[in-house]
């Protein structure tokens, strides 16, 4: 998979939207890479989740709106999502179809209650209970939402549990009092069921991707073993190169044009004091005038040999150098 550092915004952005797609059903384009609509199913309602991205999205947060209004803690009163997790701590690293999904299953498994167009508390489902429930099941009083509400802390709890509203003044006094009796409604809850399903789909997928992982050790420990190879290798061509680098310096020191011009210069002066040698010799008369005059030619000869040679090396190099070479 690309790395997202190797991406354009364009392509950053392209891929927040196949996000959105990938993780929740019933997507609709309203305006291309702008805004989509999200129905789904929340107890009896049916709501329609607005996702709109701006200019600089993702590098800043989606706007999401709810519709109808609903009261829930993560919407405000003019059915804008702004508490919910996902939304709070989005960053261009997240990804969009997750946060609306988190929000869409939130709304799912517990149905908040809508905002009619008289501004009243509505129940999640509209459905009329029979007479009988009417006169057993206890009455809620319908409270105006005046229009800067703020969403309470905690839903009531018809809206959490609507199985109550079925039920009588009796049963409900049995649920309170026998413990087996509450935990075998709570195991009837559908918000329960739909979480031990969502756990036993993840207890699957990490398993699945256990098992995934376990079936790649081998490739793995072949990488590793070739990559360890490698820094092996890599290691002695290193050592290699500083040697090499060694022997490079040392010639590069040695056939230096001014290092010529010294060695010219010690040179010439060697073959001057091997002629002064020559010439005392004679004076003392250690060898024969044909001798003498042989070596001493010969050695005053490469003496000034070296001389001229190491003066037109030391003017060229004054040269270039007054060059800028």
């Amino acid at each position: 998979m690309q790395s997202r550092m190797y991406k354009t915004d364009a392509d950053i952005r392209k891929s927040q939207i196949n996000t959105l797609k990938v993780f929740n059903a019933n997507v609709n384009e309203v305006s291309e890479g702008q805004e989509y609509q999200i129905a789904f199913d929340s107890g009896c309602n049916k709501l329609i989740l607005n996702v709109l991205l701006g200019s600089e999205f993702p590098k800043e947060k989606p706007k999401l709106k709810i519709s109808p209004v609903v009261i829930h803690p993560w919407v405000n009163a003019e059915g804008e999502i702004t508490s919910a997790p996902g939304l709070l701590n989005f960053t261009v690293h997240s990804d969009l179809g997750r946060v609306v999904q988190a929000i869409t299953r939130e709304f799912e498994r517990n149905p908040p209650p809508l905002i009619g167009h008289d501004n009243k508390k509505m129940s999640p489902c509209n459905s009329v209970l029979d007479g009988e429930h009417s006169r057993t099941s206890p009455s809620f009083p319908t409270l105006p939402v005046i229009k800067s509400f703020s969403p309470p802390s905690h839903t009531p709890i018809t809206s959490q549990f609507p199985q109550l509203n079925h039920l009588s003044i009796e049963e409900l006094q049995f649920l309170k009092e026998n413990a087996d009796r509450q935990q075998e409604f709570i195991e009837e809850m559908q918000c329960i069921n739909n979480q031990q399903r969502v756990l036993d789909e993840c207890i699957a997928q990490i398993e699945e991707l256990a098992e995934s992982n376990l079936s790649k050790q081998q490739q793995l420990e072949d990488l590793r073993f070739g990559i360890d190879s490698r820094i092996e290798e890599v290691t002695k061509l290193a050592f290699e190169n500083e040697r090499l680098l060694g022997i490079y310096q040392d010639l590069s020191d040695k056939y230096s044009p001014r290092n010529i011009q010294d060695q010219l210069r010690i040179a010439a002066s060697q073959a001057e004091l091997e002629g002064e040698k020559i010439a005392e010799n004679f004076l003392k008369g250690e060898m024969d005038v044909d001798r003498f005059v042989n070596q001493y030619i010969s050695t005053r000869k490469l003496c000034q040999m070296r001389k001229t040679k190491e003066e037109k090396l030391g003017h060229q190099l004054d040269s270039l150098e007054k060059a800028g070479f």
